[in-house]
């Protein structure tokens, strides 16, 4: 019975410490390029940054609700859109692993959603990957981006600054590391309970009928 304890209780942490690492914790890496001086900028974002800056009451950013996407940074959303919905898929994975370990006798259901959930990472990495593509290739430009009107500064920026690193940061790593956790430690318990010898199984399966 303990040992059943100790496997939920590692499971509903695992599951569930995706959701404040998907917040707090870096989720993003952007560095960018001023090529005249060759100097580097970057910056590690997370999710919870990205709220402070743009959508607080106390915005870095005031004049965001004003922004005016550009055609070019338009066509990029579908994929900004796609990796959003791969993360909640995750974040939702995570939780749904939780419940089913503590509810669920079988390890099985656990197992395909720790797989699920790797998937679901997997599929961020790759979707936020197309997204940036256009902006690590200079198809968008930072002038581009919709922040600035046109003229000789714009000229500027587009020729002397790049983003030369825009991709998912720790935050994908560690999630995904929860979950591949959480596959090898159900993993573990099940190839443990499949080499029982047939008379203990007999055993566990007449203390379950008979509580």
């Amino acid at each position: 019975m303990a040992y059943k304890i100790v496997y939920k209780t590692v499971v509903v942490i695992l599951g569930l410490c995706v959701i404040p690492i998907a917040i707090f914790t870096p989720m993003f890496q952007i560095v960018g390029q001023v090529t005249i001086a060759d100097n580097y900028i970057g910056e590690h974002v997370s999710i919870h940054d990205i709220y402070q800056l743009f959508f607080s009451k106390n915005s870095t950013f005031e004049g965001f609700k004003d922004y005016k996407m550009t055609d070019e940074v338009r066509a990029t959303m579908p994929w900004l859109i796609t990796s959003g919905a791969f993360l909640g898929a995750a974040l939702l994975l995570g939780i749904a692993m939780a419940v089913v370990a503590i509810v669920c006798r079988s390890k099985l259901p656990v197992l395909f959603l720790s797989i699920a959930a790797c998937m679901a990472v997997f599929g961020l990495f790759r979707s936020f990957k197309a997204f940036a593509a256009p902006y690590l290739d200079g198809t968008i430009n930072v002038a581009r981006l919709g922040f600035m009107e046109e003229g000789v500064l714009e000229a500027l920026v587009s020729a002397f600054v790049k983003i030369v690193t825009l991709q998912i940061s720790s935050a994908g790593f560690l999630m995904f590391g929860a979950f591949a956790a959480v596959f090898l430690w159900t993993g573990a318990f099940l190839l443990v309970e499949w080499g029982e010898p047939d008379e203990k199984k007999s055993v566990k399966k007449h203390k379950h009928s008979a509580a």
